[in-house]
């Protein structure tokens, strides 16, 4: 008797006849059609192509530049207001010159003029943002993405730089692939109303600005006007309590600037402050915690520098700040016009014909 065991047994299942091309080609209009309508949608927010968005990479090939010599003898370096409000087109139709921006958001700004006197022999023009509750932190920042940059500059992998750029070449066409209104943010945007007296923790603020290429940065034209983006910056810039970094942490910070500044004038080069305006409740709690003559005045005695507060200029005041701590677009290029004009005055570098 033959026995027969379960693996012998073979089922033959026969493939149904299939238009494959035909299927191929549905599934390609499909996913036209889905990236056409989330494309259109995102365009209808107020977001565009040409965007490039700002990532760790996009510093990186910045502070590249300046190690190689591929730049004007500017560097700005700072924390998110010089940032946002130095107009980079404006500097170089004012001064000959396009300064390489190496500003970051949410840092302290001494460990990247730390990196420029210790590991670079750039010898021009530093231009320092001073945002007064993150000069002295005691530590690099708020955003862990930027956390690895001063490590990573010089190493940073192929594929990374690779990614890099096919990311410049598909931002400069596609205004969906913003970082800020990708699907997973969307979703934990939705505006779901808070219980009475209940209000949810703002720990990440929405999108802020624009960019385009070498991090020429400006505020986003719907911050400017959008009374709930504005809101919601607002609360994360907060709380404004008034309290202010302890006295250790400012001797310590302007020892540690005082240090950079005098490697970076040994090599013949300069360094120079600016203040940025500040508004509302966030103006009134620096004033509070962290009044000028205790650190930006010091700053500058102890370091032997010149430094542009926008309090002492009346061109600088009346601008708009629509979340009480960036300029707006057009009172970025007012202000970044009014500053480079005084430090033109200092130094002739700058000035286009001395050039």
């Amino acid at each position: 008797m033959k026995h027969v065991h379960e693996q012998d047994e073979v089922t033959v299942r026969e493939i149904p006849a299939t238009r494959l091309s035909a299927i191929a080609w549905l599934v390609l209009a499909l996913v036209v059609v889905a990236t056409a309508a989330w494309e259109w949608r995102m365009r209808a927010l107020g977001l565009h192509a040409g965007d490039l968005d700002d990532s760790p990479s996009h510093w990186m090939a910045e502070r590249r530049r300046v190690e190689a010599g591929d730049h004007d003898g500017v560097v700005i370096v700072g924390s998110s207001r010089i940032f946002f409000d130095s107009d980079l087109d404006a500097w170089e139709e004012l001064t000959g010159r396009r300064p390489i921006q190496l500003a970051l958001p949410g840092t302290n700004p001494r460990p990247l003029l730390a990196d420029l006197a210790e590991h670079s022999d750039f010898s021009g023009l530093v231009v320092v943002g001073f945002t007064p509750d993150l000069y002295f932190l005691e530590r690099f920042g708020y955003l862990p993405q930027f956390e690895d940059v001063l490590k990573n500059w010089r190493d940073e992998s192929p594929s990374s730089r690779v990614g890099h750029q096919l990311g410049l070449a598909l931002s400069a066409r596609l205004a969906f692939l913003d970082e800020a209104y990708r699907l997973a943010p969307l979703i934990e945007r939705i505006d779901i109303p808070d219980r009475k007296g209940v209000r949810r923790p703002y720990l990440e603020v929405w999108k802020l600005a624009e960019h385009s290429a070498h991090r020429q940065t400006h505020m986003w034209p719907r911050l400017e006007t959008d009374a709930r983006l504005i809101d919601h910056a607002r609360l994360v810039w907060g709380p404004f309590d008034g309290s202010g970094p302890k006295s250790e942490a400012i001797d310590k910070g302007i020892a540690e600037t005082k240090q950079a500044v005098d490697a970076i004038r040994a090599r013949g080069g300069e360094v120079v402050f600016v203040r940025a305006p500040s508004a509302g409740l966030y103006y009134e709690s620096e004033q509070a915690g962290i009044p000028r003559a205790k650190t930006w005045d010091r700053l500058l005695r102890e370091t032997g520098s010149f430094g542009v507060h926008f309090e002492d200029y009346p061109e600088m005041q009346g601008l708009e700040v629509p979340e009480w701590s960036h300029l707006s677009a057009e009172s970025a290029t007012r202000f970044t016009r009014a500053y480079v004009t005084v430090l033109q005055q200092r130094h002739p570098m700058l000035r286009k014909s001395a050039g």
